[in-house]
């Protein structure tokens, strides 16, 4: 990238700050595996710089015990770990717009939280892999409204789900696993990275 980030720490946790000198922001929430550096997350994380925003990456970690509790207590855990660096981060600028991107376990404090919250400025909302399987998640994602991309080969897709988010902008891709991409077709998972990309740029201006 040609914005390199400042390496920070806020309440014991790691977090990779871009700073465009921007009014608007986008906070991004890895997954276990997933990490910033994987390509739906990298190209993301140079989109949004592309589009004019700052960005910022949450960087916890969690000791493979703490998933051995209920779905809601795993998802409390991620929030807690993350929101002190978005209430930090959003007290040392005036900003007019937020965008929360997450992926697998990263979309737990979007859906439980932020999407039932009354947001201080204009949020917007973007879901890679979202746990579809747990019940709590869709609850909380009934009547709401996001970017959601998944692919049916993901453990966590349902049809029938989906037909209960007509809501949200869906982005559903055939055979694309948790990763969003096609096991052993390197070329075709390329593609579909760049298709999922498009339609998030078109979604977000």
């Amino acid at each position: 990238m040609k914005i390199k980030p400042r390496k920070e720490q806020y309440n014991n946790v790691t977090y990779n700050y871009f700073d465009k000198e921007s009014d608007k922001v986008c906070f991004m929430f890895s997954g276990t595996g997933y990490t910033y550096e994987k390509p739906l997350l990298y190209y993301s994380t140079e989109l949004m710089l592309e589009l004019g925003y700052d960005v910022v990456q949450v960087c916890y970690a969690f000791d493979s015990k703490q998933f051995e509790q209920e779905p809601e207590a795993i998802s409390a855990m991620v929030y807690n770990a993350a929101n002190p660096i978005v209430d930090y981060i959003l007290s040392t600028k005036s900003y007019t717009e937020t965008i929360y991107i997450g992926k697998s376990l990263g979309i737990l404090p979007i859906t439980d939280f932020y999407m039932q919250q009354a947001a201080s400025v204009p949020s917007r909302y973007v879901l890679f892999t979202p746990l579809l399987s747990l019940d709590h998640v869709m609850k909380n994602l009934l009547g709401k409204q996001a970017f959601l991309a998944i692919g049916t080969a993901d453990p966590h897709y349902s049809k029938e789900r989906l037909e209960q988010l007509s809501s949200h902008q869906l982005a559903i891709v055939e055979n694309a696993d948790h990763s969003l991409e096609i096991t052993n077709h390197t070329v075709e998972s390329i593609i579909i990275c760049q298709s999922l990309l498009t339609a998030l740029k078109a979604y977000l201006q």
